[in-house]
């Protein structure tokens, strides 16, 4: 890498959200076609609520957003919290069930961008951790084979292997841990990091595409690249969001370092 030395990029450590950043899931098709469904009934959520509310947060956690402020437990009659809890669980495993068909059936897509961006900062040497909420992220992960990389995108790096998965791109797995928030989640993955590093890491620099986990980072002191999928760019600058990007492939790693 031109413009950089082996002392610079090992003092960086990326740290990536990957619902919406690096695969297109099919977590928000999950969520909207459970919620539609009887006895849920909810029929006006949208992106903007999806990712206000339900994107980079936990099963539980969104899937609470989503009864509460569309007002279910109020209209199926949940007054109490433990009655509140068992429409929560049922909601959230008619979610979790759909949704692993979608992954089984690889129902999803993948960003070029990011992959390109992943295997090149591969490639020179950059620790990297997968860092998402969601316990299916590491499901997708090693559902990507090198063959379908290979097939969609190549690898002009050469970082891939025969047997290898986008799950092999990660040093760190930080995917579905029961840490509790997106903060602690990230912060699990720079020590993780950190700990595989020769020498301490300076910057860590996370990618997100939703508001919390934008936040998240930012209340760590993380440098965020947010990646505008959908929605506004405003929603990710107000969140403070260092850059917004549509497509990572403008992102430079020696402006990074």
């Amino acid at each position: 890498m031109q413009g950089s030395s082996t002392k610079s990029v090992a003092n960086l450590g990326f740290i990536w959200d990957i619902d919406g950043v690096v695969v297109d899931s099919p977590h928000e098709e999950a969520w909207c076609a459970t919620a539609m469904k009887a006895p849920w009934n909810i029929q006006d959520m949208n992106s903007d609520f999806y990712f206000k509310y339900v994107a980079s947060v936990s099963r539980y956690e969104g899937g609470d957003n989503i009864l509460r402020l569309m007002g279910a437990y109020e209209r199926l009659g949940a007054t109490t919290e433990e009655e509140r809890n068992a429409l929560l669980d049922e909601f959230c495993t008619d979610k979790n069930m759909l949704i692993r068909k979608l992954i089984e059936a690889g129902e999803f897509k993948l960003f070029a961008d990011a992959i390109t961006l992943l295997l090149s900062v591969k490639s020179i040497g950059i620790l990297q951790a997968a860092a998402s909420a969601s316990k299916n992220a590491r499901d997708m992960l090693t559902r990507i084979p090198r063959s379908r990389i290979m097939d969609e995108i190549g690898d002009d790096f050469g970082v891939l292997r025969e047997g290898d998965s986008l799950y092999s791109v990660f040093d760190v797995d930080a995917c579905g841990i029961d840490v509790g928030s997106k903060e602690n989640i990230q912060r699990f993955a720079a020590e993780r990091l950190n700990a595989l590093s020769p020498g301490k890491i300076e910057k860590f620099v996370v990618f997100e595409d939703a508001p919390s986990g934008v936040e998240a980072a930012k209340s760590l002191g993380y440098y965020v690249v947010g990646v505008l999928r959908i929605g506004h760019e405003d929603t990710l600058r107000k969140a403070g969001a260092d850059i917004v990007v549509r497509d990572l492939g403008i992102v430079k790693i020696e402006e990074l370092v």
